[in-house]
């Protein structure tokens, strides 16, 4: 059995009852890692919007519009308390936002508040997002004018939707001939340079814009709490909680949870079955003990201070380097795609990235998948809490065996009194967490960081649609939202934390000494008191 650290292989060498505790506790971990962190979580809101194109006089006095040919708008702009359509007799408008936009659809007033002329290249910028959120209706100026063959200022009109949680911003890329993906980046830095914009109307025709006016409003967000799962995380805690009182009331044996538990035991009730062999390790258990090999003593072979990764086993090490180092590896190839993908809107040197902060949600540093509902959307922004937990587990593991195994080399440098769970007269009490606390804080503060930061990288997204007037809701949307910055942080964090458990396996540890880890019945092997009543051993320092 493995002495001091968890084991998978021990689940079968105890009793049902214990095992099934064990287990409950385990399974509960499961939903607290894939659900605790979106009981609360951030819903902001998305507009959709209008484009209308219109003529360079369109804002102009006396200028020829005919805008109740806007079908697009009609039943959009419906009255919701008459039931009346724009352009209808007696239509009378039912908020302050759909008269400010009629007014503007009209071209009554080109300076109507809230309405906020751009440049070609800051307009291109700010409507090729997923999530527009501070803006709405857009108007796009021509260099046309009405004349004879243009004998309406009012051109043409798109309705611009979030279908399916995507808005398609590749309208303002219609002049790149066939061009697969729409960088706009690349485009207002051309149109900047004098390269015209160019956008395709309903007749087929290719219009020259110079210029837009946009729509600038309030953007809205709200902090949502979700009832459902934080009910399972209350049930889950729930039974949690129950198996940890079974298993104080119900277990009254002596326990074997550290290396002193285990001495005291064994100097207690000697174990027949390794008497003879005190120089075995726990190699020369694996390798002849387990397999029948009856060997008696040997002559001691001398092989000078052993350095601490020995008292893990390969098993061990190679778990955790390999697992640590693909998630750092997947971390940073996906770290390099967020900041491609921000590159194309935003701009990605390090005061920008900070400026943006850790967990906050904004309409470009978004994951592109498209979600059925919003547990697909939950289940992987909590994915990396699991996973990072399994990593913590495997590291915890590695520090526990090599501190157990620098406590039993401290046993070959100088007497030493015993460290067990229920300490006796002349024994001392285990720790607290198990290990050191120098180490355990440590751990337990590298944990709590990884995970909160994590938390920060990759985080659940609400997002509200509204309609282009802003009287309703539309639709709702669940996606998963990231912040580079974070997950700057994280990732030299996470190098660091392997480098640390590679440098300590280094340590040569306090004095020569058989290597035992955590197998039990090498630590066994070593507890044969010889012509010495073992019961006046326990309760003193040995050596």
């Amino acid at each position: 059995m493995d002495i001091g650290v968890p084991s998978i292989r021990n689940l079968f060498r105890i009793k049902a009852e214990r095992a099934l505790l064990w287990i409950a506790i385990g399974i509960t971990s499961i939903p607290l890692h894939l659900l605790y962190n979106s009981a609360v979580y951030t819903t902001l809101a998305a507009n959709d919007f209008f484009v209308a194109v219109v003529g360079s006089d369109h804002f102009e006095p006396r200028a020829h519009s005919n805008t109740p040919k806007a079908y697009l708008f009609r039943s959009e702009t419906r009255n919701a308390t008459t039931g009346k359509e724009y352009g209808d007799p007696g239509y009378q408008t039912d908020s302050r936002d759909m008269q400010l936009f009629i007014s503007m659809l009209e071209g009554y007033n080109g300076s109507t508040p809230g309405y906020e002329d751009l440049t070609a290249p800051q307009c291109i910028r700010l409507y090729s997002t997923d999530i527009l959120q501070d803006r709405r209706n857009l108007f796009l100026i021509t260099n046309h004018t009405s004349n004879a063959t243009y004998d309406n200022t009012f051109l043409d009109t798109w309705w611009y939707i979030h279908a399916g949680g995507a808005l398609t911003a590749t309208w303002t890329c219609l002049y790149l001939q066939g061009s697969l993906r729409c960088n706009t980046n690349k485009l207002a830095s051309r149109v900047a340079s004098g390269i015209p914009w160019l956008v395709q109307i309903g007749t087929g025709e290719m219009v020259k814009i110079k210029g837009c006016k946009s729509e600038k409003v309030a953007g809205k967000c709200k902090v949502q709490f979700s009832l459902g799962i934080m009910i399972a995380v209350i049930c889950c805690n729930l039974v949690k909680a129950c198996c940890m009182v079974m298993a104080v009331l119900r277990s009254r044996e002596p326990t074997l949870v550290t290396l002193g538990d285990a001495i005291d035991s064994y100097l207690r009730i000697p174990d027949p079955t390794t008497m003879g062999i005190c120089f075995a390790d726990r190699r020369f258990i694996k390798r002849e003990w387990r397999h029948g090999s009856r060997a008696g003593p040997r002559q001691w072979k001398r092989k000078g201070i052993q350095r601490w990764w020995t008292s893990v086993s390969k098993t061990r090490w190679i778990t955790c380097i390999f697992f640590c180092s693909i998630a750092i590896i997947i971390t940073g190839v996906l770290l390099g795609k967020g900041i491609g993908q921000d590159g194309e809107f935003l701009s990605t040197d390090l005061k920008s990235l900070w400026t943006r902060g850790f967990g906050k949600v904004n309409s470009v540093s978004v994951v592109t998948v498209r979600f059925q509902n919003i547990t697909q959307a939950i289940l992987l922004a909590n994915l990396p809490q699991t996973i990072l937990s399994f990593l913590y587990l495997t590291y915890n593991s590695l520090f526990t065996c090599m501190l157990a195994g620098h406590e039993w080399s401290l046993f070959s440098h100088h007497h030493r009194a015993l460290r067990v769970t229920s300490p006796r007269p002349g024994q001392r009490s285990t720790y607290w967490l198990q290990i050191p606390y120098t180490y355990a804080i440590s751990l337990m503060a590298l944990s709590a960081l990884l995970h909160w930061l994590t938390s920060q990288s990759i985080f659940l997204a609400r997002v509200d649609i509204w309609e282009p007037l802003g009287r309703e809701v539309r639709g709702m949307m669940s996606t998963v939202g990231y912040s580079c910055i974070a997950i700057i942080f994280a990732l030299p964090l996470g190098i660091l934390a392997l480098l640390t458990a590679v440098g300590m396996g280094l340590r040569p540890f306090a004095a020569e000494i058989t290597t035992v880890g955590s197998c039990s019945a090498a630590i066994s092997a070593a507890c044969h008191a010889w012509g010495v009543d073992s019961e006046r051993i326990v309760g003193k320092r040995v050596r």
